[in-house]
């Protein structure tokens, strides 16, 4: 793949913000101890416990990262080839089937491929290329026939400029037809993010310049994590774009797509040698000072905004595991050397294909269970779609064994909703009451019908406050038992309702939300998405699997809901990770917990800042579709320790994805910058909303009121 001169300057302004030198940061890295406090500890260790499933995996994980110890088990060397399989050559060909480059690209789900937006701008791009699989050295050092697929971006097609990758249907049955593509597996993505640390090694599995497959095993360091892209010190060509970038447990952490070469003081890019480099340079030629990758979890938090109810994307978000390898059976020949020892080499017949087997004992551990072979990290699904058949009504989720049932909300025992308890953590000093709204804003209080003195919407587990003029939630707050959450599997679809109890006019339906083009790309007829204000996960606890879903599908209820911009990206994953980085905690212990949520109404801008001015007069939110969208979100999370309350604040900012809303059919604003999130006082933000948090400002652990917001890049930046 030639390069892309837009890509690489985008590259270099990252490069140049980011501010950092990458030899200077690979040396102050070292191959010694990471230093961490005990926080970060914490937090790694949940995140390898999360990729692992093990926790002796994980255990032993955390050493090797803080200790620099590189040892790995054997299997290491198996688990990488099962991940290899899965990557392939692309060969670019155009409208008349002329080569004209290569790439690289892996599979992610059954049928579906991904690589760079740079090398597949477009379907056309897609049509008549070709991916080599299997093209790579033998034992022997001879090439190996590769196994050629077509691409079928009428199935699906989808792809996003500024994460640069692009995802692609692939035919399921080889073009010499015979082979069948779900023998090469795929590599399941995981939307964590953090699943690698500064300092620890990357492993790239590529195709370069279009030669056989190869990988980086030297000089591959994590610098750095710059928003939603990852800078490495790796060997890569052209020809890597679209290459997978592994961490140490052969996760998928970034999909490489540009570097950064050395230039001279005129700007001229320079070559390995000192020379000035041209285009009639091979690009290999390149002095390379560092590789920038575009970080998985961004890309799966805009593959669930945009495309995630996709039949072929599916699998992909419920991180569906591919099945093992076929085995071989081995042909009746003798073999080469005559004892039948375990020593022995022989010929291996598989399909058509015979190959010359060297036998390399790489203990993987699996085990039987009725019936079925299973490794250490769990069963191996099936490779189809990611739902078995119909069981008693419901559907069966293949990673959770559960029934995987539509959202159902028996809306005629809203009665009976408990709702938001204040005493939940407990009474007295532990009592955390709903924030109180001043008589100045009472006029916007939605009432119930058959009460007009209450405003509070009660639920299983929280409760909402509606503004009637702005037709959303003044706040919701919702209980969270760590000791009685229940595991009910993932849902199946979204269905949500108005409440009956107001007036349908205070809310806001799916005259608003129902827009949306959620298979294409282009979302400018509506980019705004349903936000859960209380999240689903949060509400799933019960005394029993079957309450905890009744209590969690309550949560889908349009007073429940906010609109949010489609490309939260980092952001949202990060705004969500904050509720699951309390979560956590509280599942840890087993102990009780409070979120509090909303949205700032008119936030006073700040000079263009992310941030709203707590002292600054408001400003008009900006109107799409005739509703005022919300600039600035607000959270609060409180818990209990060392005999007191504990609270946290946090704002996220969608300002600069929704102010220039009016011109929001550009496409050139679907592709904005980052949504950011901020720790910052309780105090500023009762003076944002002009609520009044009672007691909950004297518990605030954050240290805000007196060094300002502190910007959140990764959960280790969280003070709770």
């Amino acid at each position: 793949m030639f390069m892309n001169p837009a890509l690489i300057n985008a590259s270099e302004r990252r490069f140049k913000q980011a501010d950092f030198a990458p030899a200077a940061l690979n040396r102050k890295l070292g191959d010694g101890p990471i230093p961490m406090t005990v926080e970060q500890k914490r937090a790694r260790m949940r995140q390898l416990l999360a990729q692992t499933d093990n926790t002796v995996s994980a255990r032993i994980g955390l050493e090797r990262i803080i200790n620099g110890n590189e040892l790995d088990s054997i299997n290491y060397l198996a688990k990488g080839i099962v991940a290899s399989r899965s990557v392939c050559r692309i060969q670019l060909k155009d409208a008349r089937s002329n080569l004209v480059g290569y790439a690289s690209g892996f599979l992610i789900g059954p049928g579906l491929m991904m690589t760079n937006n740079h090398v597949f701008g477009r379907p056309a791009d897609a049509i008549n290329s070709v991916a080599d699989f299997d093209y790579e050295l033998d034992i022997a050092g001879m090439e190996r026939e590769p196994v050629r697929f077509g691409f079928e971006p009428n199935k699906l097609f989808y792809t996003n400029d500024r994460l640069d990758y692009s995802i692609v249907a692939v035919a399921p049955v080889s073009l010499a037809g015979g082979r069948r593509l779900i023998d090469w597996g795929w590599l399941p993505l995981s939307g964590q993010p953090g699943k690698g640390d500064p300092g620890e090694y990357l492993t790239i599995i590529q195709h370069p310049s279009g030669q056989p497959k190869q990988v980086c095993v030297r000089d591959n360091k994590l610098l750095k994590y710059v928003g939603d892209f990852a800078w490495y010190m790796t060997d890569t060509s052209s020809g890597s774009s679209g290459s997978p970038a592994f961490n140490r447990f052969w996760q998928v952490i970034a999909i490489h797509h540009s570097g950064i070469a050395k230039k001279d003081a005129q700007g001229r890019t320079l070559t390995k040698d000192g020379k000035v480099w041209d285009s009639s340079m091979d690009e290999t030629s390149i002095n390379w000072i560092a590789n920038e990758g575009v970080r998985i979890s961004a890309i799966v938090a805009d593959l669930k905004l945009t495309v995630g109810s996709h039949p072929l994307v599916k699998p992909v978000l419920d991180e569906v595991q591919p099945p093992l390898p076929a085995v071989t059976e081995k042909a009746a020949m003798p073999p080469l050397n005559g004892n039948g020892s375990d020593h022995d080499v022989w010929f291996e017949q598989s399909g058509n294909v015979t190959s010359l087997v060297v036998p390399l004992r790489i203990p993987v551990p699996f085990f039987r269970k009725n019936g079925h072979i299973l490794p250490e990290a769990g069963p191996i699904q099936p490779a189809t779609a990611p739902v078995a058949g119909p069981v008693n009504g419901a559907r069966i989720g293949l990673l959770t064994g559960r029934p995987m049932e539509s959202v159902h909300i028996d809306q005629s025992t809203l009665g009976s909703r408990s709702g938001y308890k204040p005493n939940f953590i407990g009474a007295g000093k532990f009592s955390v009451p709903l924030p109180k709204i001043p008589a100045s804003l009472k006029s916007r209080i939605a009432t119930l019908k058959s009460n007009p003195s209450k405003s509070e919407l009660k639920y299983f587990n929280y409760s909402v406050v509606m503004n009637k003029v702005r037709k959303l939630a003044f706040f919701t707050a919702v209980n969270i038992d760590g000791g009685a959450q229940q595991d009910v599997g993932k849902r199946e679809g979204d269905s949500w309702l108005r409440d009956p109890r107001i007036d349908k006019d205070f809310q806001v339906g799916n005259e608003f939300y129902g827009k949306q083009s959620t298979f294409e790309a282009d979302r400018s007829a509506n980019p705004f998405d349903r936000g859960h204000l209380v999240r689903r996960l949060d509400a799933t606890w019960g005394n029993s699997v079957d309450q905890a879903k009744e209590h969690g599908d309550d949560s889908f209820h349009f007073t429940n809901c906010c609109p949010q911009f489609w490309s939260f990206n980092q952001g949202k994953q990060l705004w969500a990770g904050l509720e699951d980085y309390t979560r956590d905690e509280l599942l840890k212990r087993r102990e009780k917990g409070v979120v509090i949520t909303g949205p700032i109404f008119d936030g006073p801008d700040a000079d263009g800042a992310d941030l709203p001015d707590p002292a600054g007069r408001p400003h008009k939110d900006p109107v799409f579709g005739g509703l005022a969208i919300p600039k600035y979100f607000w959270k609060i999370l409180v818990s209990k320790g060392n005999g007191r309350l504990k609270a946290a604040a946090f704002i996220v900012s969608q300002r600069h994805l929704i102010m220039d809303i009016d011109r929001i059919h550009d496409a050139e604003k679907l592709s904005a910058e980052d949504v950011e999130v901020f720790q910052v006082s309780i105090s500023d933000i009762a003076k944002l909303t002009k609520l009044d948090f009672g007691k909950l400002a004297q518990a605030d652990s954050h240290e805000a009121t007196g060094v300002g917001p502190r910007l959140i890049q990764t959960f280790d930046d969280i003070r709770i």
